[in-house]
């Protein structure tokens, strides 16, 4: 007897090594093993960016995923975050595990922010607010305008806003076999008594802009409460697909979130935020966050092509002179900065792959009085810039 209970122990070894080499299914022959899970694990990558370096860890600090099947009803959403006293996301091993999903064919996407979701919903001021549509195409992400407890509805958007990303499946992970691990994923098999390995890539879709104005007739007097800066544009609404929906949507209006001056000391050579002593020069300064920018026709010259697509009016900068109302300019601006592409040539970036990839921009302009005579645009952590003159001025 003593043999038996020997044997039939090897055999249950055996066979429970072998499932484990292969995951291709539990053993359900005895019942004393543990029952084998399916699902998914996800790895989420942000690495679309001008950097072309993955900076999830870094950056995300609430990530969301949406399960789909087939005929596009919601089957899951499952939230990870980092709060004050855990932060799962920093670990550059981070992985979410979704469990129980049955066996068949989805479709996945994925919404995440730096805070967590409930954390920004429950804000005053504008904030990015989700729909949790139960059918995929209904659902979206809107700008929207949380009025504070005493303070009046604004009917502008002057906030710095929380950074939206939105991701889509990339790739999957099958075992050699399989041929859908040959061709682009669409979609993710989840098969019995495995786990199949999927990534998520993510898109920031909140912009950053610092505007910087300088003048060359009167160097010492450029001052920010002189002008005003904002945005124009349709794009308050992101949909699954990620993208921007203009049909019946407002016109939104982006003012700076913050406003300053600096003054370079002409003697020292130093800059500082207060007035100096000696002889010095003056440079106005705003930041100002916008939702996503898309390439579209423009209004008036248009630069060279970018792949421009129809649509509404699209994106511009305004430059207003506060005390005499004049228009020192505006401009496309989504024209203006898909330029920068130019900083990434070997990558051959259209117009709009540039403006999805890069998320932190700074144009310099340079006035002589209420006239713009040049333009300069940089991109944050290059040392590139490139420079447009007023042909009109004379």
């Amino acid at each position: 007897m003593q043999f038996k209970k020997t044997v039939k122990k090897t055999m249950i070894a055996a066979a429970s090594a072998v499932a484990l080499t292969t995951m291709n299914a539990c053993d359900s022959l005895y019942d004393d093993l543990d029952e084998c899970p399916q699902g998914l694990t996800v790895e989420f990558v942000y690495d679309y960016n001008v950097e072309r370096a993955d900076m999830f860890n870094d950056h995300v600090g609430s990530v969301t995923l949406y399960v789909y099947d087939l005929a596009g009803r919601l089957v899951r959403t499952q939230t990870e975050e980092n709060t004050a006293t855990a932060k799962p996301l920093r670990d550059k091993n981070y992985r979410m595990t979704v469990e129980g999903l049955p066996v068949g064919e989805y479709r996945l996407l994925a919404l995440a922010n730096q805070r967590p979701y409930t954390q920004i919903a429950s804000d005053p001021g504008i904030r990015y607010i989700r729909n949790e549509a139960q059918q995929r195409e209904d659902l979206n992400v809107e700008l929207q305008q949380v009025p504070y407890a005493a303070v009046p509805q604004q009917p502008i958007y002057q906030q710095q806003l929380d950074t939206l990303w939105h991701g889509t499946l990339r790739s999957v992970d099958y075992d050699a076999t399989d041929t859908r691990a040959a061709i682009p994923a669409q979609t993710v098999s989840v098969r019995e008594g495995v786990f199949t390995h999927c990534t998520m890539s993510l898109v920031r879709d909140t912009k950053r802009l610092h505007v910087a104005i300088h003048q060359t007739v009167n160097r010492a007097d450029c001052d920010i409460r002189d002008y005003e800066v904002y945005i124009t544009d349709v794009n308050g609404r992101i949909l699954y697909d990620n993208a921007v929906d203009t049909i019946g949507q407002p016109t939104i209006t982006y003012r700076p979130f913050d406003e300053w001056n600096t003054y370079y000391d002409n003697v020292t050579g130093t800059s500082s935020y207060t007035v100096p002593e000696h002889e010095y020069e003056m440079t106005a300064h705003a930041d100002l966050d916008f939702n996503r920018l898309m390439l579209r026709p423009a209004v008036g010259p248009v630069l060279p092509d970018l792949g421009l697509i129809n649509g509404t009016e699209p994106a511009m900068l305004y430059l207003i002179h506060r005390t005499t109302g004049k228009e020192v300019l505006h401009i496309n601006l989504a024209e203006y900065l898909a330029q920068g592409r130019g900083a990434f040539e070997r990558y051959a970036y259209s117009g709009q792959e540039f403006l999805d990839r890069a998320y932190d921009y700074r144009l310099d302009f340079t006035l002589v009085g209420e006239e713009w005579k040049f333009i300069s645009l940089h991109i944050h952590t290059l040392p590139w810039n490139m420079r447009w003159q007023n042909v009109d001025l004379e």
